[in-house]
């Protein structure tokens, strides 16, 4: 069991009591925990005025844009529920985002006892909402027409790309962006020569624009997370898949099935394509610069996609695939031993190098 940080964000008695007041959870199982946020489900004895006996909190380090971004998230689930009800769970407090607790698997934890029509089937699924979810669009009354929780809601593509070039940014640079008068737009270059460079014009970043049958296991049960929803061009979910891998999205297999079916609902044009190999170079210039810097997670992704042997096809819209014709199957289990084995080379490197000096 992990030791506690005591800088790490914890539902103490006060702020139960201040969440739940007299009905107070007969018990509190921690799902997240950091400095700046915690997540945990809490479960009742005696139910909830809404007749629930269990719910997930979300908790964050105190910031004046919390509450709002609370409220922010709530609406977007609200919308949402709209287009592929039963998949959004419903927002019972959005002070302290307290959500219905939806009775379950992580895709991640069941993913490698999954058969292959499983996999395929919920895959289907999360592709089939993701084309419903491209249809919500904000209301033409008002001036922002892109972005969310994570982003703020701005104008247009070329805001987009600057919001995700500021959330990105590292204390050393690791490429320019520059406007350009003819064609009008970006110069977006990568300080890596391989990485290489591109121009986003303006034009460029205006874009609006049947699940498998047979005896499946498992299906999906809903879709959580949503600070990190937003309303974006669909090539931006599409290259958002390509940042997770190695990272956040541990099974390259799912990877692989997601950007198979998503090829198809993503409108493959100039305007797309400019923007997948600009956040191409952004993010990759961000991971090499990373890498060479001695970042952790950054050598355990280089380590994670050479084991895999992927590599970046010229086509954006494929992004990473394996050399081989299969899905490459790499688990849990051997995602753990290839951190540990990674994280005791650098630390065993480090402490080489002090002796050394």
């Amino acid at each position: 069991m992990a030791e506690i940080d005591e800088r790490d964000v914890v539902p103490d008695a006060v702020l139960l009591e201040h969440i739940f007041g007299n009905n107070q959870p007969s018990s509190v199982s921690v799902i997240l925990q950091n400095w700046d946020k915690c997540v945990f489900k809490a479960s009742f004895s005696t139910p909830m005025e809404n007749g629930r006996h269990e719910c997930v909190v979300r908790l964050e380090a105190q910031d004046a844009t919390s509450a709002s971004s609370f409220a922010m998230v709530a609406a977007m689930q609200e919308i949402s529920s709209v287009c592929i009800p039963g998949l959004v769970p419903e927002t019972l407090e959005f002070q302290y985002s307290v959500m219905e607790f939806v009775e379950g698997v992580a895709l991640e934890e069941a993913w490698d006892n999954m058969m292959d029509e499983d996999r395929r089937s919920v895959t289907a699924s999360v592709v089939e909402a993701l084309l419903k979810l491209q249809s919500v669009r904000l209301s033409e009354a008002k001036k922002a027409a892109l972005g969310g929780p994570s982003t703020g809601f701005i104008e247009d593509g070329r805001s987009l790309l600057s919001s995700v070039e500021q959330e990105w940014k590292l204390k050393r640079p690791f490429l320019t962006v520059q406007p350009t008068a003819d064609p009008k737009g970006l110069l977006i270059k990568s300080s890596f020569e391989d990485i290489g460079s591109t121009i986003v014009t303006d034009s460029d970043t205006e874009y609006h624009s049947k699940t498998p049958g047979g005896n499946t296991r498992y299906k999906l049960a809903a879709i959580i997370d949503w600070e990190l929803a937003g309303f974006c061009p669909p090539s931006y979910q599409l290259m958002l898949q390509n940042t997770y891998l190695g990272g956040a999205n541990r099974h390259a297999s799912f990877h692989m099935l997601l950007k198979d079916g998503m090829k198809d609902i993503i409108p493959r044009s100039p305007p797309q394509m400019a923007l997948l190999r600009a956040m191409e170079i952004i993010f990759e210039s961000r991971q090499r610069d990373l890498y060479e810097g001695k970042n952790i997670p950054a050598n355990i992704r280089r380590k994670f996609m050479e084991l895999l042997r992927l590599f970046r096809d010229e086509d954006p819209y494929v992004g990473w695939r394996c050399e081989g014709t299969s899905s490459p199957e790499f688990s849990r289990e051997d995602l753990q031993k290839l951190e540990d084995e990674v994280i005791e080379d650098m630390v065993r490197t480090r402490q080489m190098k002090v002796k050394a000096g």
